[in-house]
């Protein structure tokens, strides 16, 4: 029968202490079951850290339910990292899926900076991304930046890129949610000129009030 088959369990991890081995079969998540890995994924980050999680596993005749604590990884970032009039964290090492732009916020400083935070699985990341893509075109040469990172793969994050037809940079980075602090996605943080956070949003954000903002903002003299 359907269910996602075990390949690796981390030792320590939430799924190694809960019991669970390779080879198990999930069949039921939540007490449904657990479709593809992306819904899995997903239902295990929207239960957050500190839940407790159901899972009914096959094992090899036998059904076996296992209820798994998650936890927060240990080196996460504080809550709250990032507050409008700072400025932003350094982005560290980032590898380019697409785009020319420099994934560097100092070689950046002049221009008005997107950073749009999203993964590959994120309904609403992949709602937000056209959008972006069109501000990125309409806005270039005003002096606007649009950044796209996710701490996928390169291929995964080139993929849905080419997939949507994005017309700014991707890049993959493993720790810029981290050291951003972000904890949902999407999460847009917009910086101005002088290379300071004005706007950071968490979910979705109305095309038209973002285009005010960036419109405010380029507006603005450079430094």
């Amino acid at each position: 029968g359907a269910g996602l088959r075990i390949e690796q369990v981390i030792p320590n991890s939430p799924a190694h202490r809960a019991g669970l081995v390779v080879g198990d079969v999930i069949v039921l998540s939540q007490g449904v079951a657990p479709g593809s890995v992306e819904a899995f994924t997903t239902s295990v980050r929207a239960a957050g850290s500190g839940a407790e999680y159901a899972l009914v596993v096959r094992r090899g005749v036998r059904r076996v339910p296992l209820r798994a604590r998650l936890e927060a990884p240990p080196e996460a970032a504080p809550q709250g990292g990032l507050r409008v009039g700072q400025s932003p964290p350094a982005l560290g090492a980032s590898t380019v899926a697409m785009g020319t732009d420099p994934v560097d916020l100092s070689q950046l400083r002049g221009r008005v900076v997107i950073l749009d935070f999203w993964a590959s699985w994120c309904g609403p990341c992949r709602m937000m991304m056209p959008v972006l893509s069109q501000m990125a075109e309409r806005y270039r040469a005003q002096g606007l930046t649009v950044l796209g990172l996710t701490d996928e793969p390169v291929e995964v994050a080139r993929s849905v890129g080419m997939r949507l037809n994005i017309r700014y940079t991707l890049a993959s980075n493993a720790l810029a949610m981290r050291s951003y602090a972000v904890h949902n996605l999407p999460t847009m943080v917009v910086v101005d000129r002088g290379g300071h956070i004005r706007e950071v949003t968490v979910g979705t954000e109305a095309p038209g009030a973002l285009t005010q903002t960036i419109e405010r903002l380029l507006a603005e003299p450079s430094p």
